[in-house]
Formats: structure tokens, C-alpha cells, sequence
């Protein structure tokens, strides 16, 4: 009898193979992809997990995956507690869980792969993962690079990456928002290693490196959640800046993981600058999905480029929708969003669901992903789901 894992990856691996180089684009999977050309996203049937009656379902862009309008996050997942919550949450017809390594320092993968382990439910729900630790890598292998640097060109680097974030505006207030401690280093961060490399090589002599270290990532991940495959794997993790997305390492390492029926579908994630990099993965054309924040507070922004990625066929998971009016760790909530999101949903509930509901409204948005750290708080935000509410004005 064949083993379990390598049947199913054999029949992920013939499912993309018919796709292979359209789903990321047939000129990339033929080596002939040229900087800003584009790709059109495969348009694959609908497939249906854990439908349940009382959940509401939406297609996730072009993938043909039918998500429940909420979705777990699972940032703070740290114990078992939370096996009988994803539990309560399959009972609810919840069929999405987002995961990264770098939450609880690994912990919620395990979690994960406990549950998958105990309960042989993995075929109920889609697994979406990320290479968190690319950028760590990244920034290691740059930080290499600017060591050897005189002193003057380093500080002369410096200063031009404190010039492009002042000049782009990204960490203007009102288009930026503060959803967790050290967000906003990530900036200076990304923006120097950016400009390292265009000005030093593209670490072209480190890519068989980048890309083995890469798979190796995904593979842990793999093993610590106990599966053969995900369904949405995301790289960047926490994109900062559009010219990310333009690295060959990372669309050739997604290719190759689609390819070996690791991964079926591609996506990036972002907390900062989003709609300019929402932008950006519109017009590159090879990403099947994006996770962004989008709320109550930024949405103005985001409402044209959210609409536009819908059009091209993107799946479009919406986070950091209830932080912005509860935001734990983070100070005091500024009373005006508390008080737009009032006005908007004038019913009796929690400030979370009120939040989700109002995301809800938004026909372009497959899913919102929540944190939901007990039974009742998925029993909360899963009331919201499948309704149509006439918005207040605000």
C-alpha cells in the first residue's frame, strides 16, 4: 500500500501539474519572465470543505477554494486548549486556519499538527502557512554584504533608506497604522537591505542557497503541522515595501513548491504600506492570493485596490479587522474608532463581531481571519457571517 502523504502529494502535484506555470505564469515556469510582465491567474472549479448550513462561503479569488467568511488566526495559540476550539470552529463550518512558524514561537504549528495527528481531519479545512523567516535570511545575507562596506558608504545608505520612507510617506499618520509592538522597524530594515542589493549584486551567487534554505523552511513547517502539503503558502511574511515582491528567489521557490504538490496556491501578507503593495501584486500577476489589514480605520485607502485585486482573480483574506478598535498591548484605542464603528453598526454586539460585520460588507473581501481564543468568541463572530446590514453613515 502506498503511504497516505505521498498519495495525496502525487494527487496535489497532478492537480497543479495541469496549471504549472499559469497559475505563476507560463513565461516564469519556462525561465522567460521579464521584469513587470504579467500573468493571468488560472481559474480553477469551486472545492467545498466542511460546508456546514449556518456558515457563509465565498470563493477565494480565482482559486476556486469556497472559505468560510471567517477564519482562524492563530498568532497567540500556545496550548492545547485549543484543539477542542478548532473543534468548536469546524462545528461552526469554519474550513480556513492561518498559521506562520513565528507564532508562539512555533507552537501553533505543532498545535496544528496535533490536531491534524488526533483527529485525521485535515481533508475538513484549508491550511494556509508562511515562510516567515525568508526576510530574517535575507537580511543576514545583505547585512554580509554592508559589513564590508567603508563606513561612509554605510552611513550614506542609511540616510537614503530614512530619505525613501520619509518621502513615500508610509509611516504617515492615518495611513499608517500601529497593530503590534516593533511593526514599524520593519520598515528601516527592509528598506536597507532593498537598497544593499540593488546598489551591491542581487545575491545572485547566493541563490542556490536562498532558494535551498527556503524549501528547508517550508519543510519544517510541513513537519511540525503534521502534513504533506498547504493549500496557500505566503512569502513575503509581513511585506514593508512594493519592491519585495519583484524577488526571483521567492516566485521561483513557489513555482518549484507548486510543482512538487508542496503548495497549490501562492500569496503575501502585509501590515504596512498595503495598498501600495497590494498594488504591486496586482501588477506582477503571479500571486494567487494576498492578506492584508483592512479595517474600519484604513479602508478608504484600500477600498480601489482591494476591488481591483478581486478583479484580477486574487483571493483577498482581510486582518487586523477587530485589532484596530481592541488592539491589545498597544495603549489605549483612539475613541473616534470605536465611535465610526458605532455609527456604522448601530446593533447590540461585541466591538470584534461589530467589526467583522462591517468588514463583511464588503462583497470584495473573501474572508476575515480572527483570533478567536474561546468557544464563545467563534460562536460570536460566526452570528456575523452570511448578513446584510445597511452601514451608517460616518
Amino acid at each position: 500500500m502506498p503511504d497516505q502523504k505521498d498519495t495525496r502529494r502525487h494527487f496535489v502535484r497532478n492537480v497543479i501539474a495541469s496549471s504549472a506555470g499559469v497559475t505563476l505564469g507560463s513565461s516564469l515556469a519556462n525561465g522567460k519572465e521579464e521584469p513587470g510582465s504579467e500573468s493571468k491567474l488560472k481559474i480553477h472549479p469551486e472545492e467545498w470543505r466542511n460546508r456546514q448550513s449556518d456558515m457563509s462561503y465565498r470563493r477565494f479569488g480565482n482559486t476556486g477554494l469556497m472559505v468560510s467568511e471567517i477564519v482562524f488566526g492563530t498568532t497567540p495559540w500556545k496550548s492545547d486548549r485549543y484543539l477542542k476550539i478548532i473543534e468548536a470552529g469546524l462545528e461552526k463550518g469554519i474550513n480556513y486556519i492561518d498559521t506562520a512558524p513565528a507564532y508562539s514561537k512555533g507552537e501553533a504549528e505543532r498545535i496544528i499538527g496535533r490536531f491534524i495527528k488526533q483527529s485525521g481531519k485535515r481533508d475538513q479545512f484549508f491550511l494556509s502557512n508562511k515562510i516567515s523567516f525568508y526576510d530574517e535570511y535575507m537580511r543576514r545575507l545583505s547585512l554580509e554584504m554592508l559589513k564590508d562596506l567603508p563606513a561612509e558608504k554605510q552611513s550614506e545608505l542609511d540616510k537614503k533608506a530614512d530619505q525613501m520612507i520619509e518621502e513615500r510617506g508610509v509611516l504617515k499618520p492615518g495611513y499608517h497604522f500601529k497593530y503590534f509592538g516593533g511593526q514599524d522597524r520593519k520598515f528601516k530594515v527592509v528598506y536597507l537591505r532593498h537598497l544593499v542589493i540593488k546598489e551591491y549584486g542581487s545575491l545572485r551567487k547566493w541563490k542556490t542557497q536562498i532558494q535551498s534554505h527556503s524549501k528547508q523552511l517550508v519543510e519544517n513547517s510541513l513537519n511540525a503541522t503534521q502534513t504533506d502539503y498547504f493549500d496557500v503558502l505566503h512569502c513575503p511574511h509581513g511585506t514593508a515595501m512594493p519592491e519585495e515582491l519583484e524577488d526571483e528567489n521567492i516566485r521561483e521557490v513557489l513555482e518549484d513548491l507548486k510543482t512538487e504538490g508542496k503548495i497549490r496556491f501562492s500569496a503575501t501578507s502585509m501590515h504596512n504600506d498595503v495598498p501600495a503593495i497590494l498594488e504591486k501584486a496586482i501588477e506582477l500577476g503571479y500571486y494567487d492570493a494576498a492578506m492584508f489589514a483592512y479595517n474600519i480605520a484604513n479602508h478608504a485607502a484600500l477600498d480601489i485596490p482591494v476591488r481591483k485585486a478581486k478583479e484580477a482573480g486574487m483571493g483577498l483574506v482581510a486582518m487586523k479587522v477587530a485589532r484596530i478598535v481592541s488592539n491589545p498591548g498597544m495603549g489605549d484605542v483612539p475613541q473616534w474608532r470605536i465611535d465610526k464603528l458605532n455609527a456604522a453598526i448601530g446593533e447590540e454586539r461585541s466591538l470584534q463581531s461589530k467589526a467583522y460585520l462591517w468588514a463583511l460588507q464588503n462583497p470584495n473581501l473573501s474572508c476575515c481571519v480572527s483570533e478567536m481564543p474561546t468557544p464563545e468568541a467563534v460562536a460570536d463572530n460566526a452570528s456575523v457571517t452570511g448578513r446584510k446590514v445597511e452601514i451608517g453613515l460616518v
